[in-house]
C-alpha cells in the first residue's frame, strides 16, 4: 500500500455505491491502467489483513461497503500507516519537518528527523535547505547547536503566523478546522494531515467554539465561515503555545489602544473562560491578539465612531470610491449603500492587513473570470489604502471590494420601474426568510420581494404569480423559474451569484423597449432643429439620462464643501498655545463661539487625545482633533488654527496646524473631508497656510484648491 492506494480505498468506501474507474482516474489525475494496478494492491492489502476484497461490478464500477466494525478496523489500519509504507516526496518531507519543529519544546536532532522520515541523515540535511528558505520567507530562521540539534528561532508572533500559513498552504482554513476535530475518514492526505493534526494534539476544541459563540452574541455580530475557522485555529494555537511556555509579546502603546475597544472586553471574558477550561494563564498580550482577530473578523455593521481612526477610515473609503468612479466613468457618490458597505468592509480589512491575518476568498477565481475589468480597475485604485497600511493589497481583499463595486454598478443602472419580481424561500423558517429578505432589499433595490415562503408553499404560489427569480436557501420544486441558492446570511459569494444573474437576465416587466422608444422620439425632435455631431454618443447619453432620472438619490442631505466650513469666522492665525491641550481648546472655542458645538464637545476632544494618544495627527505637522456627534455637535463644522510655535503630542508628534472638526452623522461631512485631503496633498498649500498672516490668504488658498478639484 502506498499513499495513493490509501486515499483510493478511503474514497471508494466513502462513495456509498459503485465508482467507475474512469472517475477515479480523473479524481487522482492518473491513467485508468494505474488505477487498476492500485486496485490490485488494495486487494492484496485487504487479503493480507483477513478482510473481504473489493467488489468489481461490470458496467457500474468498484464498490466496497464493509460492515460498521470492519470499516472501523480498516480506518484504524489506514491511520496506523506510517511514512515507512511509501516514499515521501521532498515537499512532503519539508512539511513533516516543519510540523515537528513547530510543536517541539526545544531542539530536534537530525537523527530523530531521519528516523521519522525513514531516510538517510544526508537526505534530511539536504531537505533542511528548503526548510530554511521557507522559514526565511516568514521572518524565521533555523538555529542549530552542536550535540543538541535544530530548532526554529524568531518572534512568537511570526512563528504563529507561519504555522497558520503552513496550514493554509496545504488545506483550506475551514477544512483545517474539520481536520483538527474530525475522524480519519474525513481526510485525504493521510500522512501530511496526520502530522498537521499533531500541532493540536490532545486539545479539546469545543470550549474554544463555545467561547466564540458567546463572543458573537456579545458583539452582536456573525463571523464568516473562514473568519470563524481562523479564530478557532488562532486560539487553539495560542493555547498550545502557552502550554509550551511560549507567550506572545505586543507593544504597550498598541495594547493600550486595543484596551479601549469593546472587543477587548469581550476577548477578556473569552480568556477567562479558556483559562478555566484549559487550566492555563492567558497574558494580557494574548488577549490583545484575540482582540485583533475579533476586529478583523467582523462582518456586521458597527458604530464607525467607535473606531478611534474613523476620520481616516472614512477618507480612505471616499478616496477609493472616487478613484474607481473616475476610471469607470460612473458617479458613485449618491450611492449610500456602496459607501456604508465598503466602509463596513474596510474596517476589519485594516486590522487584517496591519497584523498579517490571512483571508481566504473562496470565489476569487469566479470574480476574476466574471468581473475581470472591474477587478483590474479596483486593483489599480488601491493606492490610498496601500499607502496607509504600507503593504500591497492581496487579490483576496480586492476580490471582495470588487463585489461591492459590481453591486453598485447594478444599482447605478437600475431604472425605477425596471425591477425583478422575486420570492424568498427558506427551509429553516419564516424568521430566517425575513432576515434574508431584508438583506437582499438592502443590497439590491431593483429586486422587489413579493413574498417570503416556506419551501412547501412555493409550488402553489408560483402557479398564480409572474416571477423573475426565486432566491432560496434550499432547492425547490418550482420549474421554469430561475433559482439562486444562497446562505441565509447572504454571504459575499451569494451576492456574486445574484449580480451575475442580474447582469445576464432582464426582468419580464423590463421597460427597456419603452426607453428605446422615448430615445428614438427625442432623437427625431433634436434632428429637426440641430446638427448632430456624434449620433451614437448622443443616443448613449439620452439613455443614461432617462435611467438616472429614476435613480433615487439616497443621500438626501446636501454636503458642504471645505470652503463652506472654513470662513473668516472659523480661522485663527498665529495663535499662542503653551501645549497641545491649549491648542485644541483654541480651535474648539471657535466652534463654540459660532454655535456649531456645545462647550462639552471641546472637553471631549481633549479627553480623546488623553485616552488614545496622538492619533489625531493626520499629516506631518497637522492635527485634526474631534469627538463623537453625541458629544455636543449641532452642525457639521471645522476650524483652522495656525500656531506661533509648534506644540508636541505625547512627546512624539510636533504640530503647528490645528483643524478642530465636528460631524453630525456618517455622511454629511465627507465632501469637506475629501476637499481637505486634496488641499493637504500639496506641501506648497500647507506651507502657504502656515505662512499666511491674514485670514483672506487662507480662504484664497482653499478657493484655489477647490477650483483645481472642480468644487468652485
Amino acid at each position: 500500500m502506498d499513499q495513493r492506494c490509501a486515499q483510493l480505498l478511503n474514497q471508494i468506501m466513502s462513495a456509498g455505491g459503485p465508482v467507475k474507474i474512469s472517475e477515479l482516474a480523473e479524481a487522482f489525475n492518473v491513467s485508468s491502467r494505474t488505477i487498476r494496478y492500485d486496485l490490485d494492491k488494495i486487494d492484496d492489502f485487504l487479503k493480507d489483513k483477513g478482510l473481504p476484497q473489493l467488489i468489481r461490478k461490470p458496467g457500474s464500477g468498484i464498490e466496497y461497503t464493509p460492515s460498521y466494525h470492519r470499516k472501523l478496523k480498516i480506518l484504524k489500519l489506514l491511520e496506523s500507516i506510517g511514512s515507512y509504507n511509501y516514499v515521501l516526496t521532498p515537499e512532503e518531507r519539508k512539511k513533516l519537518i516543519l510540523t515537528e519543529l513547530f510543536q517541539a519544546k526545544g531542539f530536534n536532532t537530525i537523527e530523530e528527523m531521519a528516523n521519522l522520515l525513514c531516510v538517510s541523515r544526508g537526505t534530511v540535511i539536504n531537505d533542511l535547505k528548503d526548510v530554511r528558505n521557507w522559514l526565511a520567507k516568514h521572518g524565521l530562521k533555523l538555529e542549530s547547536a552542536p550535540r543538541c540539534g535544530i530548532k526554529i528561532a524568531g518572534s512568537e508572533k511570526d512563528l504563529r503566523k507561519a504555522v497558520v500559513s503552513l496550514l493554509s498552504e496545504n488545506i483550506e482554513i475551514e477544512r483545517a478546522l474539520k481536520l483538527i476535530k474530525g475522524p480519519i475518514n474525513r481526510r485525504m492526505n493521510l500522512v501530511t494531515d496526520r502530522q498537521l493534526k499533531k500541532l493540536f494534539q490532545d486539545l479539546e476544541i469545543s470550549p474554544i467554539e463555545e467561547a466564540i459563540r458567546i463572543a458573537e452574541n456579545q458583539l452582536k455580530t456573525t463571523f464568516t465561515d473562514s473568519a470563524y475557522s481562523g479564530l478557532v485555529i488562532h486560539l487553539a494555537l495560542a493555547i498550545k503555545r502557552i502550554q509550551l511556555g511560549k507567550n506572545i509579546l505586543m507593544p504597550q502603546d498598541e495594547l493600550s489602544k486595543l484596551k479601549l475597544t469593546k472587543e477587548f472586553a469581550v476577548a477578556s471574558s473569552m480568556a477567562a473562560e479558556l483559562e478555566e477550561s484549559y487550566k492555563i494563564n492567558i497574558p494580557t498580550a494574548e488577549i490583545g491578539y484575540i482582540t485583533i482577530h475579533l476586529l478583523g473578523g467582523k462582518v456586521t455593521e458597527s458604530d464607525i465612531f467607535a473606531n478611534q481612526d474613523w476620520i481616516r477610515l472614512q477618507i480612505l473609503t471616499d478616496e477609493i470610491i472616487r478613484s474607481i468612479g473616475r476610471k469607470l466613468n460612473v458617479d458613485f457618490l449618491p450611492d449610500r449603500e456602496l459607501y456604508s458597505g465598503l466602509l463596513r468592509h474596510l474596517e476589519p480589512t485594516l486590522y487584517r492587513l496591519k497584523h498579517g491575518l490571512p483571508l481566504k476568498n473562496p470565489i476569487l477565481k469566479e470574480i476574476k473570470n466574471n468581473y475581470s475589468s472591474i477587478f483590474e480597475v479596483v486593483k489599480s485604485s488601491m493606492k490610498p489604502l496601500e499607502d496607509y497600511v504600507g503593504l500591497k493589497i492581496p487579490d483576496e481583499e480586492i476580490g471582495f471590494i470588487t463585489i461591492h463595486i459590481g453591486a453598485a454598478l447594478e444599482r447605478n443602472k437600475t431604472v425605477k420601474n425596471n425591477v425583478y419580481k422575486a420570492v424568498v424561500v427558506c427551509g429553516t423558517g419564516l424568521g430566517t426568510a425575513k432576515l434574508l429578505s431584508s438583506r437582499i432589499a438592502n443590497r439590491f433595490p431593483n429586486i422587489k420581494i413579493l413574498a417570503t415562503l416556506a419551501s412547501r408553499q412555493i409550488k402553489e404560489y408560483v402557479d398564480h404569480k409572474e416571477l423573475d427569480l426565486i432566491i432560496s436557501t434550499v432547492p425547490t420544486d418550482a420549474k421554469n423559474i430561475p433559482q439562486i441558492i444562497v446562505n441565509p446570511l447572504l454571504l459575499d459569494e451569494d451576492v456574486a451569484k445574484i449580480l451575475k444573474f442580474l447582469s445576464t437576465n432582464r426582468p419580464k416587466n423590463s421597460d427597456h423597449t419603452q426607453t428605446q422608444a422615448i430615445t428614438k422620439n427625442l432623437l427625431k425632435i433634436i434632428q429637426k432643429y440641430c446638427h448632430i455631431k456624434n449620433r451614437d454618443q448622443l443616443i448613449r447619453e439620452i439613455s443614461m439620462l432617462l435611467n438616472q432620472a429614476n435613480f433615487e438619490d439616497s443621500k438626501g442631505v446636501a454636503q458642504p464643501v471645505l470652503k463652506d466650513l472654513l470662513t473668516e469666522k472659523t480661522i485663527k492665525l498665529r495663535a499662542r498655545a503653551g501645549n497641545w491641550e491649549e491648542a485644541i481648546r483654541i480651535g474648539g472655542e471657535l466652534l463654540v463661539k459660532n454655535d456649531f458645538v456645545e462647550e462639552r464637545y471641546v472637553d471631549a476632544m481633549v479627553s480623546n487625545v488623553r485616552e488614545m494618544g496622538p492619533y489625531i495627527v493626520i499629516a506631518p505637522g497637522v492635527a485634526m482633533p474631534h469627538a463623537r456627534p453625541e458629544d455636543g455637535v449641532k452642525e457639521v463644522c471645522m476650524s483652522l488654527v495656525t500656531l506661533e510655535e509648534p506644540v508636541v503630542f505625547d512627546n512624539k508628534e510636533s504640530v503647528e496646524l490645528i483643524l478642530a472638526f465636528g460631524a453630525t452623522d456618517h455622511h454629511t461631512h465627507l465632501q469637506a473631508l475629501s476637499d481637505l485631503m486634496k488641499l493637504f496633498s500639496s506641501s506648497s498649500y500647507i506651507d502657504a497656510i502656515l505662512n499666511a498672516s491674514e485670514t483672506k490668504e487662507v480662504i484664497d488658498i482653499i478657493q484655489l484648491s477647490a477650483e483645481e478639484s472642480g468644487h468652485e
